[in-house]
């Protein structure tokens, strides 16, 4: 009589601990290879050196989140965060997937915020508020005002946002928004700080409500935020875009009238653009006035030492000032070094910004008006743009105060001019004319005509609205603004030449040309905004 074959036991799944282990070796194996390749990886011009992971929590069935620990050949390490789900077969789907070494099967590690189980375990994550031990500490889920309730968590559909940078989002239905925040740093996120304060302690209503945060918490050490979970704010998209769109109409209108007309000379062209580009300019007062208003927020309260106003005192002037110099001679030892990488047409006003060292240096003294006019310094965005906002139907929601990701956490707190923040504003108005126009020179004057408007229009609000402030923020005669402005542009402006030599040589031009309007005097630069702008005494 023949055996009979036994029926085979179903597969054991492996084990939390095995999974770890087979996720430390692919991480190691593989990370620094993809790591370059994802759109969130800040430092892609480093060379990794070796990838290490730091803990492990295993969310759902199938989820890891997971704390990553990249060494360079040089410098600090970084710290990154990253989430996988398991899934069986050998073939690797999206931009994130990895072999993982579990002997019996074949089983990738793939990217988790692409899968609806693991975002949707998040919001539920919320809606319990509870910790999730993980092998070296824990999550913690902290639930803000408005929160999710489980139910709400669980009857959401979460949807992966296809624009990042730094950061990975996903949208649940209308209601929410999860920001993760792939960098790492130690202490509370400044996003979730500012956002909390605005919203919850101050009721400023043009940013999205925080609803929540991830935190880790390691067995010893600060906790760090890893995710922040926001209100959904109903929008038509970013800032940058619709600005870009209003400024293509424009030089539309610019071409069609130029062919069905004589060209348009230089004394009515200021008008003509005005009345081509009303909306636009009614909208970048509006958003002129809501800077203000943030402003003023960000310095109601003086109780609280993290946020209460501090005078700008000689000491801060004159630290910024030597920052700001020594950035000039960096910048232009730079451009001298590199000026084989710019193209030809613009090597002439590349090699003018080498040799006027001189013309620039003058314009620091203008950040000394600060402290003789007794002016606040408050906390700030910090990284204040064009692409920093959404539209909305009443106007603009801002986004984003995490500030500039290459200063580390401890200078990003640092309390400052608000004129930092506006001088960001004015140099995406720069990029955002550049983009739409292009470099030619048959729209170099609509292009300057619309950029001395848009900068009236919004300056104009911005200093309305400081103007009733409580607390001076602002020097209070025209010049003395203008002057400590112009310091801030050139800051600002410096940093973007050396960017765009190193990386895009042929976008040099758009911060050489605010240079070059930024070595006149102020008043120069006064006289040739449109008639129609106003400047008041604040």
């Amino acid at each position: 009589m023949g055996s009979r074959a036994r029926p085979s036991s179903p597969a054991r799944a492996p084990s939390p601990a095995r999974v770890e282990e087979a996720l430390d070796r692919t991480v190691a194996a593989e990370l620094p290879r993809l790591l370059p390749r994802q759109r969130w990886f800040g430092s892609k011009g480093r060379a990794i050196a070796a990838v290490r992971a730091a803990d492990w929590a295993r969310l759902g069935e199938r989820g890891w989140l997971g704390l990553v620990d990249v060494a360079f050949g040089a410098g600090a390490d970084e710290r990154y965060l990253v989430a996988f789900v398991l899934r069986a077969g050998a073939a690797p789907r999206g931009a994130l997937s990895l072999p993982l070494d579990l002997a019996e099967t074949s089983v990738r590690a793939e990217d988790a915020f692409d899968d609806p189980l693991f975002c949707r375990a998040l919001l539920e994550g919320f809606g319990r508020g509870t910790s999730v031990s993980s092998t070296r500490g824990r999550l913690r889920f902290v639930r803000g005002d408005g929160a999710p309730t489980l139910a709400q968590a669980a009857a959401l559909v979460p949807r992966r946002l296809s624009v990042e940078q730094s950061n990975t989002s996903v949208v649940y239905g209308d209601r929410f928004v999860l920001k993760a925040l792939r960098r790492v740093e130690p202490g509370e996120s400044l996003d979730y700080e500012i956002g909390a304060f605005l919203t919850s302690r101050v009721g400023f209503a043009h940013v999205p409500p925080v609803a929540g945060a991830i935190e880790y918490v390691p067995a010893a050490g600060p906790a760090a935020t890893l995710a922040i979970l926001q209100r959904y704010v109903p929008n038509h998209g970013g800032g940058w875009e619709w600005a870009l769109e209003q400024l293509r109409g424009l030089r539309d209108v610019v071409i069609t009238t130029r062919a069905q007309h004589e060209p348009i000379d230089a004394s009515r062209l200021g008008a003509f653009v005005e009345a081509s580009a009303a909306s636009m300019l009614d909208a970048l007062r509006r958003l002129g006035a809501l800077t203000g208003g943030l402003h003023n927020a960000l310095a109601s309260d003086a109780a609280d030492p993290v946020f209460a106003p501090e005078p700008i005192t000689a000491a801060d002037t004159g630290a910024w000032g030597r920052r700001v110099a020594a950035d000039v001679r960096r910048t232009c030892e730079a451009v001298r070094a590199r000026l084989d990488r710019v193209p030809p047409e613009l090597r002439d006003q590349t090699r003018a910004l080498a040799a006027g060292e001189g013309a620039l240096l003058p314009r620091v003294r203008g950040l000394d008006a600060l402290a003789d006019a007794g002016c606040a310094k408050i906390r700030i965005h910090g990284d204040y743009h064009l692409g920093q906002t959404l539209r909305t139907d009443d106007g603009f929601v801002i986004l984003d105060f995490e500030g500039e990701p290459d200063r580390p956490p401890a200078e990003r707190r640092l309390k400052q001019s608000p004129l930092t923040d506006v001088a960001g504003m004015l140099r995406s108005f720069d990029y955002a004319a550049a983009t739409a126009f292009g470099s030619s020179d048959e729209f170099a004057a609509a292009r300057a005509a619309w950029r001395q408007l848009a900068t009236g229009a919004f300056l104009d609000a911005y200093v309305e609205v400081l103007a009733r402030a409580p607390v001076r923020l602002l020097p209070g005669s025209r010049l003395a603004l203008e002057r400590a402005l112009a310091a801030f542009e050139l800051d600002k402006a410096l940093y973007e030449v050396r960017y765009e030599i190193d990386h895009r040589p042929g976008w040099i031009g758009v911060p050489l040309d605010g240079l070059s309007r930024l070595r006149e005097p102020p008043g120069a630069q006064r006289a040739q905004r449109s008639a129609r702008t106003r400047w008041e005494s604040v």
